[in-house]
């Protein structure tokens, strides 16, 4: 399988740290400075450590939908893929942001852009739903099933799953991940090649309630904990550190079990909730820090399942990626699920 074209779409309204805090101000008025000040500075403080720069979101009161950003980023991978959108015969949309439990998402795109033929599904599994959707598409190219697959995914969730309530400093503990989402559309056009993909995963389910949003009736098919739920039925909840702390060993032995020499590959692509801890973690299983991409999150923030396609085409704008180069995808997942993922681009 070969990855034929990536494309993405941001938004149009780009937030600095600055602004994000100032938002976060405006949507607690009922707070005093006195409340509001110490709360405001230690989240500047821990996007600053953990590198956030700049994110970008729906501009909502203009009318930006999240609808354009993804159709627009699988009208500009199909045109750059040199074929046509009546040549896709599997839609794949996939990843956290959608508007339907059913049926799936990827019925819609098909049907606005006259894939009248199309098979339609849908993939979550979290900030692995890209990879995932990927390993499947590789089966089904392999078994002839199809012959050009299109994955979409748009990331939007300000205004759906978001809680910019401040309580008090404790709440950051399962609050503070909600201010490093930025949003993103991505699509990739895979089609048949005797490229090779290795896919290799590592899963702890006793970790499943560290990063999640809940649907109403959700105890209903689980048994509640204690994490879940914390900021309301259909709000992120993420214990970051616990995540970080349990991804790190999941990745590192994942790594260390499946590369047999680390600083052999070009690139190395992570999801990203944050530059620092891929800063200080990857290099300790012998990856050198300059070949890992990390831009993702200082320009665009946390954006999901979007993060390594986005990545991939940001560092293939930049010169940086090229084709033939023998790269690795690293992500982290809720779950709690790691992956490595080696490839020829």
């Amino acid at each position: 399988m070969k990855i034929a074209s990536i494309a993405y779409r941001l938004p149009s309204k780009k937030l600095t740290n600055d602004a994000l805090i100032e938002y976060i101000s405006k949507h607690n008025p009922e707070q005093s400075a006195f409340q509001k000040t110490p709360y405001l500075k230690l989240v500047q403080k821990l996007l600053t450590k953990t590198g956030a720069q700049t994110r970008y979101w729906r501009d909502i009161e203009a009318g930006e939908r999240g609808e354009d950003l993804i159709l627009g980023a699988m009208d500009e991978a199909i045109e750059r893929s040199n074929i046509s959108h009546s040549d896709i015969d599997l839609l794949i949309y996939c990843g956290v942001g959608k508007g339907f439990l059913e049926p799936a998402n990827a019925y819609f795109y098909a049907r606005s852009r006259g894939m009248k033929t199309a098979n339609c599904f849908d993939i979550t599994d979290a900030c692995m739903s890209w990879t995932r959707a990927v390993q499947m598409a590789d089966l089904m190219l392999k078994a002839g099933s199809f012959k050009a697959i299109a994955i979409i995914n748009g990331e939007f969730h300000v205004g759906l799953h978001d809680n910019w309530e401040i309580r008090d400093f404790r709440s950051l503990e399962y609050t503070f991940p909600m201010y490093t989402i930025g949003e993103a559309a991505t699509a990739t056009i895979l089609l048949p090649s005797d490229d090779e993909w290795q896919f290799d995963y590592n899963s702890r389910p006793e970790f499943a309630d560290l990063c999640t949003i809940p649907l109403n009736g959700y105890e209903n098919f689980v048994t509640p904990t204690k994490r879940v739920g914390k900021n309301g039925i259909d709000r992120f909840v993420s214990y970051g550190q616990d995540l970080f702390r349990e991804g790190e060993k999941c990745l590192g032995e994942l790594i260390d079990m499946s590369i047999d020499i680390p600083a052999s590959k070009v690139w190395y692509f992570p999801h990203a909730p944050s530059k620092t801890v891929y800063e200080e973690f990857l290099p300790k299983h012998g990856i050198p820090v300059e070949k890992i991409y990390l831009e993702v999150y200082p320009r665009c923030g946390n954006v999901v399942s979007a993060s390594i396609p986005l990545g991939m085409r940001l560092a293939e704008e930049e010169g940086k990626l090229k084709r033939g180069d023998s790269i690795c995808l690293v992500p982290v997942s809720a779950g709690l699920v790691a992956s490595v993922v080696q490839l020829t681009y």
